[in-house]
């Protein structure tokens, strides 16, 4: 009789990151299943832009096309695309996706940014309320009332819940008297998400091995959370990986005869120091700076210039850490390098003029452009630039791949790193999106025995015939 495949996605953990927990001995089970059921570390590529939207819709789908960044502008639909809260991309999902064979179809998909073809979400959508599009997609309520009725599951929840806040409200004040300023929304999303949703998102992994949903796909972002509050590098963020370990312990030991667990990431984390720190401004402010008369609007809400129907015309910004998308003017196509250069010759001097800006790329025809320090880069002079961030060749693979997204912006900004640290464009001390470091290089935990090779894999949308192919040889 076959297996089915139970996936655990840790949102946010680098190969590297995990390696040093293992070593300090913070996930003892995790280093059990190393040990003793032979499990490897297979470190890939997640590609650029280095997110959870975009890495999971290559894993879920095998294809992450057109998912240029956490959020975006559409311009044919004159929409702010954006997973999270407000998630608006249920409004888009039409255009993606068509003809791909999801990873879970028939299966239950939970607590992750797409439906993937799954029977069943449990409710459980972390950037996707729900998209109910089959009647067995559960309202969250026949999850959360079961569990919360279970005086073992409440008390479990109700003494990690004191623990979690009082920790993060101790590291919050130490953190701040240590002269570091803290990303406070994040703050507040981490105890939401370590006490209550992770915890949840773990009892409709089991309830779902209990139904004998295959393949089965549930993703945890506590720790993605902490560290983009505090910094991957914090203690806080290390501590996290504690209960990760006891996440993945007590899944491993539901499996039981019928499931067979494989562990991965999305991306990393690098430490980040805020734009808007360093420079005494948003980007915002400095865009409508050098762009008098124009209505500027970064996606995650701040709003500068005049209003939009007293403007000259309109700029949208959207950012994913150190990676920011500049849309510009009213146009339902992608401008040209050329395009803005004639166009908004201020604007492309400011940005090249940024020191914290590292690189801006735009398309000429087929061609990338590159610019950094106020001059256009040859071939070779990419590669001397790229080569401080990663391997050049494979990154300005990557690059040209986003840089062919038609959701792109008409130009695309990644910050530059000041002492080990990358400049954010958004308010975090940890952050991702972009090129540099551990944010690039997430892993697969997965059996010996399975022999999976992930050494070529250079984009999350690789992993998919790879898993999809495990699935199916379990399920046999």
């Amino acid at each position: 009789m076959g297996k089915g495949l139970v996936i655990v996605h840790v949102d946010g953990l680098s190969a590297d990151a995990l390696q040093r927990a293992l070593d300090a001995g913070l996930m003892p089970f995790t280093r059990r299943l190393l040990d003793q059921e032979r499990y490897d570390i297979h470190t890939y590529r997640c590609g650029v832009p280095s997110t959870t939207p975009f890495a999971q819709a290559g894993i879920l789908y095998g294809d992450n096309s057109n998912i240029p960044s956490f959020r975006w502008w559409d311009r044919q639909r004159r929409l702010a695309v954006q997973f999270g809260a407000r998630s608006t991309f249920k409004k888009v999902a039409d255009k993606y996706f068509a003809g791909t064979t999801p990873l879970t179809k028939g299966g239950a998909c939970i607590a992750a940014c797409y439906p993937a073809g799954a029977k069943d979400d449990f409710g459980i959508a972390y950037h996707e309320r729900t998209y109910g599009e089959d009647e067995r997609s559960r309202s969250a309520w026949r999850v959360v009332l079961p569990y919360l009725l279970n005086p073992v599951h409440l008390g479990d929840w109700a003494g990690h819940a004191a623990l979690s806040i009082g920790r993060t409200a101790a590291e919050y004040a130490s953190t701040v008297t240590s002269g570091h300023r803290p990303a406070a929304p994040y703050v507040v999303s981490d105890a939401l998400e370590e006490v209550f949703v992770h915890h949840l998102t773990r009892y409709a992994v089991e309830q779902a091995m209990r139904e004998r949903f295959a393949p089965i796909y549930a993703g945890f972002y506590a720790y993605d959370e902490v560290g983009h509050a505090f910094g991957p590098d914090d203690s806080h963020s290390e501590r996290m990986l504690r209960h990760v370990d006891r996440t993945v312990h007590a899944i491993a030991r539901a499996r039981g005869d019928a499931y067979e667990l494989l562990v991965l990431s999305d991306h990393g984390q690098v430490p980040a120091a805020r734009f808007d720190h360093l420079t005494g401004a948003s980007l915002g402010e400095l865009v409508a700076r050098w762009m008098p008369g124009f209505h500027v609007e970064e996606l995650n809400g701040k709003k500068v210039g005049p209003p939009a129907a007293q403007a000259k015309g309109a700029v949208k910004l959207s950012f994913s850490g150190g990676l920011g998308h500049v849309y510009l003017s009213d146009n339902d196509w992608r401008l040209t390098a050329d395009e803005v250069s004639a166009r908004y010759p201020a604007l492309l001097s400011g940005l090249l003029g940024c020191e914290h800006i590292a690189l801006v790329m735009a398309r000429r025809g087929d061609e990338d452009v590159f610019w950094t320090r106020g001059r256009e880069l040859s071939v070779s002079a990419l590669a001397e630039v790229l080569a401080r961030y990663d391997e050049p060749v494979i990154l300005r693979e990557q690059l040209h791949r986003l840089n062919r997204f038609e959701t792109a912006g008409d130009l695309v900004l990644f910050g530059a790193f000041i002492r080990d640290r990358q400049v954010n464009f958004e308010n975090q001390l940890g952050g991702h999106g972009s090129i540099g470091g551990e944010q690039l290089h997430p892993f697969l935990l997965a059996r010996r025995e399975w022999e999976l090779d992930t050494s070529h894999v250079r984009g999350a949308h690789e992993l998919h015939p790879m898993l999809s192919a495990l699935r199916d040889r379990l399920s046999a």
